[in-house]
């Protein structure tokens, strides 16, 4: 009576195991933006590959072999085979070590579902008993379809590949019905220890693994002479792999995922609908590492240290994460720099400056900072607390008199501190916040030179504002969730807010685009860049960090270069971060046609001489085409000679 009591409360807490254990730890499956199979799974410790299908979707020829190799009794016994565990453990005491395994397909099943790997007495026994509960609550047809959408077959990179479907495709290309019989051996064959048979580990011990299930096969007339004559001359081929790399991105959006649906509870299986673009997520990662590759050869090798990189891409129009690689490889680390790394962003804070300066200036009037206005730069020293603080330009070079546009265009650090202090600091970090630096920015001075730190994500969605024109929107990762039967749970919406006018943002965009043609960034034509595009360069203190952030009009994208510990990279945002975005940016704008940055209304150009900022009268000739807030814009200004002159005196004084 005890051992039937018993008996029944093992079967009861099995069989809740099997109807209630997923609702407390329901399987999330990941889609790409418009895929109609996940790109990925996770289970609460792993992220999968996993591609189910019916029964009746795969071949015969491999139910056969899986049946044959792994449980041959499998229609005769109760979820354990007792006559089979009793010749495993005859074959193991006589050969002095595990050689059989005993487990039907229905113990398999529960311990990939249920359990964990350890090889314990007491992990066999809750393995058992699972296995008769699975038996007592599905049919043998539905055990063997889960068997073949479960079965654990090896790894690919960071993702665990389950089941023959997901197999068949990421090691063979191609779906199950679609499988010769060498190819069902080769699977097949993968099942008993899939990372030392896999063909990407071993093509040799792959090879004698197939061959071995063919002849299996073949004793057991499940395969003619000839076919197996012509199996065992194939020689073993695996496809390239087509993964997308995203494991930083499905990170990322797991956390945003237990942030929406924080107060909603499991069921089963979550469908998450990401904003991930597939194409462009390849390009991302191919990009990073690449670029990294590159960089790696070109550094002195007694530097000792690991460079690290980082990209996000967004869409502009809807503020969707359209790609994410936080590192360069996510099994040697987890730690997603392109949030997670807060890092100074140096000279590319300084167009929240100007942005600054248009937005106050387009209420000003007559007064207004423009493009072409005069600003000194020198040399300047700033005393903070008790200590003296002596910015430098880049170059240590300084032109006494410069117009806005030169001054962000060739990120000349003493002019941009003059603007800010127009402006006022506080004004500045107030735009910069309304844009989307949300991580802390120290009402300092330096700050305006990009010494308080921010993430990739931030100063990229920051970006972003400008390309939309002065319009925020919070960069998000996932579009849909819905629960197993359909039901939505959560459905993005926009959110959104007014940081800036869309001419003060246009303006920026305006001097951006110089700092391609011909400022900081100039070196990215050189690199293949095709496109109308706007960014801008950034090299932090030591040049310890390496940035670039530029868009289109319809991508943003922004890339960091640095070492971990926060040692100096020794390498510009222009050597370093530069190259990995224009390659990506061209790769990853293959779809979209070329369009240019259009003005909005209130925009107004006039010809101005570069030399003092004023607007050239109709009969002066040269002089060079800038844009304007209306009413902003110059008055008509001196004649030819004047602005000779002007000129003369700003090259002599200028060092």
């Amino acid at each position: 009576m005890p051992l039937l009591l018993l008996a029944g409360l093992a079967a009861t807490w099995a069989i809740w195991h099997v109807v209630a254990g997923q609702a407390f730890s329901p399987t999330v499956l990941f889609y790409a933006d418009g895929a109609r199979t996940p790109m990925a799974a996770f289970n609460g410790s792993a992220y999968e590959l996993r591609e189910e299908r019916l029964l009746s979707a795969y071949p015969p020829l491999l139910i056969d072999a899986v049946l044959l190799m792994e449980d041959r009794r499998f229609y005769e016994h109760h979820g354990v085979d007792v006559r089979a565990v009793i010749r495993a453990a005859w074959a193991n005491v006589r050969r002095g070590t595990i050689v059989q395994g005993g487990s039907t397909l229905t113990q398999q099943l529960a311990r990939a579902r249920y359990l964990n790997r350890e090889r314990t007495f007491w992990r066999k026994m809750k393995e058992a008993v699972l296995a008769v509960g699975l038996e007592a609550t599905l049919s043998k047809r539905e055990i063997l379809e889960q068997y073949l959408n479960e079965v654990y077959l090896g790894q690919l990179g960071t993702y665990e590949i389950r089941g023959m479907a997901a197999a068949s495709r990421h090691y063979l290309g191609k779906e199950p019905d679609a499988l010769r019989p060498a190819e069902v051996a080769l699977l097949v064959g993968l099942i008993r220890s899939p990372n030392t048979i896999s063909p990407l580990t071993s093509l040799q011990r792959a090879r004698e693994r197939r061959n071995f299930v063919l002849r299996r096969l073949r004793q057991e007339q499940r395969l003619s002479d000839a076919d197996y004559d012509r199996a065992l001359k194939e020689p073993v081929r695996v496809v390239r792999d087509s993964t997308v790399g995203a494991s930083y991105f499905l990170d990322f959006a797991r956390k945003e995922l237990e942030a929406r649906l924080s107060g909603v509870s499991g069921s089963g299986t979550l469908k998450v609908y990401t904003t991930l673009e597939v194409a462009i997520q390849q390009s991302a990662y191919q990009a990073v590492v690449q670029g990294l590759v590159k960089l790696d050869g070109g550094r002195k090798a007694s530097s000792g240290h690991t460079l690290e990189g980082a990209l996000v891409a967004l869409d502009v129009q809807r503020g969707a994460i359209r790609a994410m690689v936080g590192g360069r490889s996510y099994q040697r680390s987890q730690f997603n720099r392109a949030v997670q790394a807060r890092r100074q962003p140096g000279s590319l804070f300084k167009p929240f400056i100007y942005l600054a300066a248009f937005e106050t200036g387009s209420r000003n009037g007559e007064h207004a900072l423009t493009p072409a206005t005069l600003v000194p730069d020198h040399p300047l020293t700033q005393i903070i607390g008790n200590e003296r603080w002596t910015p430098k330009n880049f170059n240590g070079r300084y032109y006494g008199s410069v117009r806005l546009r030169e001054a962000l265009e060739q990120s000349l650090n003493a002019a941009t501190i003059t603007i800010g202090e127009r402006v006022g600091l506080s004004r500045v970090i107030e735009q910069a916040r309304v844009s989307g630096i949300e991580s802390p920015l120290r009402p300092s001075p330096a700050t305006l030179l990009g010494a308080s730190e921010v993430t990739l994500l931030e100063i990229t969605a920051a970006y972003g504002t400008l390309a939309r024109g002065g319009e925020w929107l919070r960069p998000s990762a996932i579009r849909r969730v819905e629960d197993s039967d359909g039901r939505v749970l959560f459905e993005a919406q926009r959110e959104a807010r007014r940081a800036a006018s869309p001419q003060a943002a246009f303006l920026v965009t305006s001097l951006l685009r110089g700092a391609i043609e011909r400022g900081t960034a100039a070196s990215a034509h050189r690199l293949g860049l095709t496109r109308e595009a706007a960014g801008k360069t950034g090299t932090s203190n030591e040049m310890r960090d390496a940035w670039f952030v530029g868009y289109t009009p319809d991508l943003v994208a922004g890339v960091w270069v640095g070492i971990d510990f926060g040692a100096p990279v020794r390498l510009t945002g222009a050597q370093a971060a530069l190259p990995i975005w224009t390659q990506f940016l061209e790769q990853a704008s293959v779809g979209y046609p070329p369009r240019s940055f259009e003005p909005p209304s209130g925009i107004v150009t006039a010809r101005i001489d570069p030399a003092s900022g004023l607007r050239l009268t109709p009969g002066c000739p040269g002089g060079v085409d800038e844009v304007f807030i209306h009413g902003t814009e110059p008055g008509a200004g001196c004649s030819q000679g004047e602005f000779a002159l002007f000129g003369w005196f700003r090259r002599l004084f200028s060092h």
